[in-house]
């Protein structure tokens, strides 16, 4: 598929693919067609299920020791286990400030990022659906410039559906673009700390083409063909190199 080589050389590489074709809007261009995300990437990396800390008594533990890397780990660990995704990501990103230099968490902590950022995608396209099935039936309703159209008024039904997906549409985009956002800060810090590391590099070029940050995925991927690639991988880089500057350039104009 694409970029092979680059893939199979770490399993964690392998996730960034099921948001790809999750998120449904890089490469192919294609809708999610009902991937359960979380569970391929518990497949990906493990179920990391079973019994371990109670979420309460890992909340008890930070309280007591709040600057204490191990007590936010286990209180992550703990929140993750119980599906508490977005909880988890808070107390994945407290313990990575603790312990800035734990490249293992910071991969664990975009991971989750990228997930959570095409939660919020998918609401963002749902709430968009919903808003324009609610104004489907403005195109039978009279114009409101006319006598009858003025005398029918609009359908208070639709107008509250209208006004509530569109504020769902609002809320989510603004989820999905701070999600986003942090998302590719954790890839930027995880290739900081491995600036020669081909697949740090990678993974910034990925989550960042995936989640639309596009002048960050062309630099990460000319970055990347800085690296000894075996032709194809390299091909294939700059082919999408090119597609995403003529897609800034069109947005541009």
């Amino acid at each position: 598929m694409f970029f092979p080589r680059l893939r199979n050389q770490a399993k964690w590489a392998f996730v960034f693919l099921i948001f790809v074709f999750g998120g449904g809007f890089i490469f192919l261009g294609v809708g999610s067609g009902g991937l359960d995300i979380g569970q391929l990437v518990r497949d990906a990396f493990g179920n990391q299920g079973g019994s371990g800390t109670s979420v309460s008594a890992a909340q008890k533990e930070v309280q007591q020791r709040p600057f204490s890397p191990v007590a936010r780990r286990q209180l992550a660990d703990a929140l993750e286990k119980h599906g508490r995704i977005d909880e988890a990501i808070v107390s994945w990103t407290e313990y990575v400030r603790l312990r800035p230099q734990d490249v293992a968490a910071l991969r664990h902590l975009g991971q989750l990022e990228l997930g959570q950022a095409d939660r919020f995608f998918r609401e963002a396209q749902l709430a968009s659906l919903a808003q324009s099935d609610a104004g489907i039936g403005s195109a039978f309703v009279p114009s409101q410039s006319g006598k009858l159209g003025q005398a029918i008024g609009q359908d208070p039904i639709a107008q509250a559906l209208s006004t509530k997906a569109g504020a769902q549409l609002q809320q989510a985009s603004i989820k999905y673009q701070t999600a986003a956002t942090r998302a590719v800060g954790t890839y930027k810090a995880l290739v900081r700390l491995q600036p020669t590391d081909q697949q740090a590099l990678f993974s910034l070029a990925q989550a960042a083409d995936t989640l639309r940050q596009t002048t960050v995925a062309i630099d990460a991927y000319k970055r990347l063909l800085k690296f000894k690639l075996d032709p194809s991988t390299a091909a294939q880089i700059r082919e999408r190199i090119k597609t995403l500057q003529q897609t800034a350039q069109a947005a541009g104009g």
